[in-house]
């Protein structure tokens, strides 16, 4: 398995634990049994083999190993940070998270250029 396939199914997996385990723990109808436990494996089953076919999809051509991990870093690191500052300003609600969202997928997308530090070796 090449270096790219194993980082997206890294992600994939991570992804589908987000999706499984909220689904699984708060869509159930008795939170204590092994019915939430089942619920979240189908879930988590399902999505991941899902999620890493959209990132086969969406990766460019000219993808390098870390650029999705650079990608994935950043946008979360930027949509926090100036989500807890617009938090701190009274920024709330519906127009904050999209500002921060905004501001997030902005700076990811400038990530692969010149945040990843395979690229840096390389001189790509």
């Amino acid at each position: 398995m090449d270096s790219l396939r194993l980082e997206r199914l890294v992600w994939a997996v991570l992804v589908g634990l987000i999706v499984a385990v909220p689904l699984g723990f708060l869509l159930a109808p008795d939170p204590t049994g092994l019915v939430p436990l089942a619920l979240a494996a189908v879930a988590f089953l399902v999505s991941v083999p899902l999620v890493f076919r959209a990132f086969s999809y969406a990766a460019s051509p000219t993808a390098d190993p870390g650029d999705m991990t650079a990608e994935f870093v950043v946008f979360f690191a930027v949509t926090l940070t100036v989500r807890l500052a617009l938090g701190a300003l009274n920024f709330d609600g519906f127009a904050g998270n999209l500002v921060s969202f905004g501001a997030g997928w902005i700076a990811a997308s400038y990530v692969p250029q010149r945040l990843n530090p395979c690229r840096w070796v390389t001189g790509a």
